[in-house]
């Protein structure tokens, strides 16, 4: 008998706790899901809809590779993660990776935690110098 997957939406920091109520991991797609629709324990988690690949305004032809980018002082430690709710930073972060291929879009690496390695999500910023936008 095949097990139902209802996919969840559980940050890192609350994965014991997701765990703890009855949630699992699927390491293929690096998400948690309820073995069964209804446990009441995994509510809070449930799954909104998947980010699209293409986010709204967003310009994917900024080129590829290594770039070092100017970040205008008002945005200094300022990034979408820290503007947005866990679970939406998790959504976009899923999206993101699995658009990547879970490589990284500058070398071609894959992550490998064993060694340390960690696929990170980066934004790129378009400054206008004129409109200070």
């Amino acid at each position: 008998m095949a097990v139902e997957r209802v996919w969840l939406d559980v940050p890192f920091a609350e994965k014991d706790e997701a765990k703890k109520g009855g949630a699992r991991w699927d390491p293929a797609a690096k998400r948690w899901y309820a073995p069964r629709a209804g446990m009441p324990a995994l509510r809070r988690w449930a799954g909104a809809p998947d980010v699209p690949d293409l986010l709204p305004g967003e310009d994917r032809g900024l080129g590829s590779g290594l770039f070092v980018d100017l970040v205008p002082r008002s945005c200094w430690f300022t990034n979408v993660r820290s503007c947005v709710t866990a679970r939406d930073w998790e959504r976009l972060r899923r999206t993101i990776t699995r658009r990547a291929g879970r490589r990284c879009e500058t070398c071609g690496a894959a992550e490998d935690r064993g060694a340390g390695r960690w696929l990170e999500a980066h934004e790129r910023w378009v400054f206008d110098d004129t409109a200070r936008v």
